[in-house]
């Protein structure tokens, strides 16, 4: 057996009464929490700041690692979707690789053991495989004709029996609304449900995107002309993204990431479904300069949770970074919102809180050392 201690340690939502220590069996599987009077002292071993369960990082693009560095910064979504298209497949196979295996290896040496991760492909498969991180694959799905919906929807699934082949979990997923149809997310959220699968779609990431449903002159026009897509057919609902497809979400839980440009009456238009907002600020301000409003989501602490995005649009895979970036720009989340959101939250919406996101008996959930001070989180060590 091994004994832990802290200053304090975090579990599921808030912090532990004191003198409390979180015992270990010899495979590192949590045990159970007991108070220090029940084991002897000198078997205790004493760590400074806080230790939490491993994090959860609920949003990320494993396979644009190789990208890293080769786009702009603050172009806006449609200049820098046209930069991914234009680039990401001018890279050989084997350095790409190489980049999401490095990637892979900071993650998990940064505290991270899950992760609800993108696919277009299964370029990613073998290393997720490999992987002593625990993935949760979106295979992520583009068709914005309605007509296209049907043989897009059994596409993805091919790619989804690929995912099952190397023992892999999985989902389906729309890229975004504007890059897939009504149907399209209408298809795959009842085949998530079905399934008891969770659902992903990137949410109001730029202002273009509700121009785009307002019928208004927008940067996707031009994305569209530049793909050479004929959107003539296109009748815009006049209505915003969010509002657009939500009644098409159906699955539990859908993660709607980035809510750069969300609004209270988007929010609103979804208050009666499983819905997960998952926050990934450092591309925010890579790709837009802009943060989500967060005092609008400042009452919805269960339903919060944060990613990474890619390598393409951050500078590094690291929650304590994104945490950072929330705790410097807001002052309504405290030390523990954050902790939720980046450990049981997270595991929540990936399906995974049975085996991640809180110290569980009998599993591993990995253990992270933590400190903070001057309303910033710091990472000292992964323990397991």
């Amino acid at each position: 057996m091994r004994f832990l201690q802290a200053e304090k340690i975090f579990n599921y939502d808030t912090f532990l009464p004191p003198n409390q220590v979180l015992v270990l069996d010899d495979k590192n599987a949590f045990v159970e929490f007991i108070s220090e009077n029940q084991v002897d002292n000198s078997k205790i071993q004493k760590l400074e700041g806080c230790i939490t369960p491993g994090f959860v990082n609920a949003h990320c693009h494993l396979e644009l690692s190789h990208l890293k560095g080769k786009i702009p910064q603050q172009t806006g979504l449609p200049a820098f979707g046209k930069q991914v298209v234009s680039i990401r497949s001018l890279i050989r196979t084997e350095e790409i690789a190489e980049h999401m295996q490095e990637a892979d290896r900071t993650m998990w040496e940064r505290g991270i053991v899950a992760v609800g991760d993108i696919s277009n492909d299964a370029a990613s498969f073998e290393t997720k495989a490999d992987s002593k991180i625990n993935y949760h694959t979106f295979v992520e799905l583009i068709g914005l004709k309605p007509e296209s919906a049907k043989s897009i929807f059994e596409k993805g699934k091919q790619i989804h029996a690929q995912l099952k082949e190397f023992g892999l979990s999985g989902s389906l997923a729309p890229h975004a609304s504007y890059s897939s149809s009504k149907e399209l997310i209408q298809l795959i959220s009842e085949f998530n449900l079905q399934n008891h699968f969770p659902f992903s779609i990137h949410n109001q990431e730029s202002e273009e995107e509700d121009k785009f449903f307002h019928g208004k002159e927008n940067g996707f026009n031009d994305l569209y002309k530049y793909l050479n897509l004929d959107l003539s057919w296109f009748k815009a609902p006049n209505s915003s993204s969010l509002q657009y497809y939500a009644e098409s979400l159906h699955a539990e839980p859908s993660i709607l990431v980035h809510n750069t440009f969300s609004s209270q009456e988007d929010i609103n238009s979804v208050n009666s479904k499983a819905i997960f907002w998952c926050f990934c600020p450092a591309a925010n301000v890579y790709i837009e300069n802009q943060l989500p409003d967060y005092s609008l989501f400042k009452d919805d602490i269960a339903s919060l949770c944060l990613g990474t995005d890619s390598l393409a649009s951050n500078h590094t895979l690291d929650l304590i970074s994104e945490a950072n970036l929330i705790l410097k720009n807001s002052s309504l989340f405290s030390l523990e919102n954050m902790l939720q959101m980046m450990t049981s939250n997270g595991a929540k919406a990936l399906n995974l809180q049975e085996q991640f996101g809180q110290f569980i008996p009998g599993k591993y959930t990995g253990i992270n050392q933590l400190q903070f001070s001057n309303n910033s989180l710091s990472f000292v060590k992964k323990i397991t």
